[in-house]
Parts: C-alpha cells; sequence; structure tokens
C-alpha cells in the first residue's frame, strides 16, 4: 500500500511539472524511459485486465495526457507534419494492419502485446519529442540525466557480472525467472545488448559534460566514462564490443584538430596489430559468457546465423510485399526448415529467433516494413550529422546530434546480429532519439529564413522561429 501511495505521488508530481512548464517534456519523456528500465514489468505488474498494468505504462501515460492538455492550452507549438512523420505514421498503419490481419491472439497474445508496447508505445515518446519546446538547457539537464543513470547502470552491471549480489537492485534482476544471459552484464535491461546501448549512450553524455565542465569535477566523470566502459566490456557481446570502440572513435574523430587525427589513425593502427596478435578469431568466437550455457554452445550461435539468413531468405520470396505478419515469425517458420541447403540441416536454428533486425522485418512486414525501417534510420543518420556539422548552432545541439549519430550506430550494428525491435525499451529510446532529432533540425531549417550571421543560434531563437 505504502509502495502504491509513493508511486502515486510521484506520477501526479511529474504530471504538474509538466504541465506548469517547471519539467521540459524532453527531460520528462527520458525520465519516463529510464524509470521503465528500472522499474517496469519484472518490478511490478497488476493484471487488472486484458492490458498489464505496470508503472512506466502508468507514467507514459499521464505524460502523454499532459502533453495532450499542454496543446489544448497552446503550451506547446505542433509543427506541420513532414516526411519524418509521415513514414512514422505509415509504419504505424503497417503494423497495424499486418498484427490483426493475422492471428494476433497467438501464443498468449505475443503479436498484439509487441505491437503495443515494443512500437506503438515508443512511437509516443517520437511524438512527443517532435512537437515540444526544447532548449539548450533542456539539452543540458538531459545530459545529467544520462549520466546519472549512467553511474546506476554501469556499477549495477558490473556487481551483477562479478556475482556480488548483495548489492544488486532491483532484486528481480537475479530472480530465476530471467535466467538468460546470467553471467553478463544485464543489468536492469535483462539484455547485454540492450545495457550496453545503454552504457555507450551514458558515457557519451557523461563525455559532454566533461568537455563543457571544467575543474575538479572532471575527475568524478572521468571515473563515471570509465565504469561505463569497463561494464561495456563486462557484457561479453561482440557486437557491443565493435559498437562501443566505432563510439569512441566517433567521439574523438569528429571533433578533434587534423593534425590530430594523423595521431589517432597512427596509435589506432599500432593497437590493432597488437591486439591481433594477442588475441585470435578463435578465441573471440570461443570464449565462456553466459553462466548456464557451455563455450561449445556460444561458438555455434555465430555458426547458426548463416543458416537463419536463408531460412528468413526462402521466406521473403514466398510474400516479398508485406510478409507473413507481424509477430508471426515462429509460427510461419516452420515449413521452412525441413530441408537441406549446402548440406545444412536448417532445422537446427528451429528454436531460434531471427538474428538480424533486417531479416526479422524482411520475413514479417516484407520489403514494405524494411524500407520504412531503413528509411528512418537513414533520416536519423542525416539529420543528426547534419545538426552536428553546423557550427551556427549551440553546442549543446550540435552534441545532440552527435548523441544520436552514435547511437545510430550502435543500433544499427547490434541490429545486424541481434532482433534488436524485441528487445524492451530500445524502440522507445530509437524513437525518442528520432523525435528530437527531428525537432532541432526542423527548426534550424527554419532559421535559415533569416538573416545570416556567424554567431551560434540560441536555441531560443530556434525555437521561436519553428
Amino acid at each position: 500500500m505504502s509502495l502504491a501511495l509513493v508511486l502515486i505521488g510521484i506520477i501526479a508530481l511529474g504530471g504538474w511539472l509538466v504541465y506548469r512548464q517547471a519539467l521540459s517534456p524532453l527531460v520528462a519523456c527520458l525520465l519516463v524511459l529510464l524509470i521503465g528500465v528500472t522499474f517496469g514489468a519484472p518490478f511490478f505488474k497488476v493484471n487488472l485486465g486484458p492490458i498489464p498494468v505496470t508503472i512506466d505504462r502508468v507514467l507514459w501515460g499521464t505524460l502523454m495526457l499532459t502533453l495532450g492538455i499542454c496543446w489544448l492550452r497552446g503550451a506547446l507549438e505542433p509543427k506541420p507534419l513532414n516526411r519524418t512523420d509521415l513514414i512514422v505514421l505509415g509504419m504505424a498503419s503497417l503494423l497495424i494492419t499486418s498484427t490483426f490481419l493475422h492471428d494476433w491472439s497467438y501464443q498468449e497474445k505475443m503479436p498484439l502485446s509487441r505491437l503495443l508496447f515494443f512500437q506503438l508505445l515508443p512511437m509516443g515518446f517520437y511524438f512527443a519529442t517532435r512537437h515540444c519546446r526544447i532548449t539548450a538547457s533542456d539539452l543540458s539537464m538531459a545530459w545529467v540525466v544520462l549520466t546519472s543513470f549512467g553511474i546506476y547502470l554501469s556499477l549495477t552491471a558490473i556487481l551483477e557480472q562479478r556475482e556480488i549480489y548483495s548489492l544488486v537492485y532491483p532484486q528481480y534482476i537475479l530472480s530465476p525467472e530471467y535466467g538468460e544471459f546470467l553471467g553478463r552484464a544485464r543489468g536492469p535491461f535483462l539484455n547485454p545488448v540492450s545495457c550496453g546501448i545503454g552504457l555507450i549512450i551514458c558515457g557519451t553524455a557523461a563525455t559532454f559534460l566533461w568537455m563543457d565542465w571544467k575543474g575538479p569535477i572532471r575527475i568524478p566523470l572521468s571515473g563515471i566514462i570509465a565504469a561505463c566502459l569497463v561494464a561495456v566490456g563486462l557484457t561479453l557481446t561482440r557486437s557491443v564490443w565493435l559498437a562501443c570502440i566505432l563510439a569512441i572513435g566517433v567521439t574523438l574523430w569528429v571533433p578533434a584538430k587534423p593534425q590530430m587525427r594523423g595521431v589517432m589513425v597512427v596509435t589506432l593502427t599500432l593497437l590493432a596489430v597488437i591486439a591481433s596478435m594477442s588475441v585470435s578469431a578463435n578465441q573471440l568466437n570461443r570464449f565462456k559468457r553466459d553462466k548456464d550455457v557451455s563455450e561449445a554452445a556460444m561458438s555455434e550461435s555465430a555458426i547458426l546465423r548463416p543458416l537463419l539468413a536463408q531460412v528468413a531468405v526462402k521466406m521473403a520470396q514466398d510474400k516479398p510485399i508485406f510478409g507473413h505478419g507481424f509477430g508471426q515469425y515462429s509460427a510461419a517458420k516452420r515449413p521452412y526448415h525441413y530441408n537441406q541447403t549446402n548440406g545444412k540441416p536448417l532445422t537446427r536454428v528451429l528454436p531460434y529467433v531471427q538474428h538480424n533486425v533486417f531479416l526479422a522485418y524482411l520475413t514479417e512486414l516484407g520489403m514494405t516494413g524494411l524500407l520504412l525501417l531503413v528509411s528512418l534510420i537513414c533520416i536519423l543518420s542525416f539529420k543528426s550529422w547534419s545538426l552536428w556539422r553546423d557550427t551556427k548552432l549551440e553546442k549543446q545541439v550540435r552534441q545532440m546530434g552527435l548523441l544520436a549519430l552514435i547511437f545510430v550506430m550502435t543500433f544499427t550494428i547490434n541490429g545486424m546480429f541481434h532482433d534488436v525491435s524485441i528487445i524492451t525499451h530500445l524502440g522507445s529510446l530509437f524513437f525518442l532519439m528520432l523525435g528530437t532529432t527531428d525537432n532541432l533540425y526542423t527548426t534550424r531549417i527554419a532559421i535559415q529564413q533569416q538573416p545570416k550571421s556567424n554567431a551560434p543560434i540560441p536555441t531560443s531563437e530556434l525555437q521561436r522561429a519553428a
């Protein structure tokens, strides 16, 4: 009862702060997302009807209702529909149609749950951040929130992987019910891929603060960045490692002066040579990761991916335009496994889901869904890079462009080895990044109609121009 009263108080306070415009909608969306990561369905869930009630879903509903009231009061400034809005709406329409034209009650309504909580709910973050006011101070506060969460996430991931279980919180992280990937750094995400992506984003935000702030404060910030890097290593996930290496490279390379880039090339080349001499490909492929899974089973995961790709191609050949139906992969894949390709029985991969988000979209939503997904990734990449390249923008706006660019890189790289669309909270983070970047890019275009100046463009003027 006391927990319920505390939660009601927090929800009411947050809604009132957003309504009174004391809390930025961007920061509010970020807080709802991070609270959902930590105190989501595994922490608290009540079945009051067909849709289970959780803390993050109640917070999300409260936030959307509050922003709707603010919009009716004229506190928000809705922007005209653009190409990104239409693609997101097109994606939503395709997902809804595909779900209900097929067996949406399959596996205890799994397709319907995926539609609501992995697709439509995240899209709410897109429209909330796309049509709100965003100032430089809002972005600075977002870096502080992400850095603070990075402290918790990195420490929790390290304690979990090193089996110091008494200090891990919440305790559901150690529950036998969520034993998959146990032995790696998962944190409250319960998945090393999403945990790794979260650590990269939080570490990048801490790096921004390190660059902006001077003095002794840089010492603890350096410790936070180091903790995030250690926790990324303890995810024991090769795609996360690759994404982290590229994120570090982008963070150091993009802002660097030309003479420093030459030093980086030489240094990284030497490090790559040393690493290749000390670690063989076989060692990268065969090492102990999950607590209850052998090295041989870990090695087999890489071998099975080409077979999963062959299954996806066969499925796409039969239904290339709209696929086999959203959430229907597990039901539709069976007939495509009972033959051999190049002497290898495809039945070996029958128990597995797709390990590539692009192939997953291709099999379930066809070329239509795949093109919509790739379009959103390309739009986010282009607009984030455009924000960073525009030296007239305020520092925080350019940093947001760089952060979004790093995120889309990590999302895409991991998406090539995992179906990141079925990993909790990654969709919300994707659409939050997309909405924020599109918002700032739109105001940047609007300011181009004003007289040219060499001074940085204040975010307040960007908002007035929009």
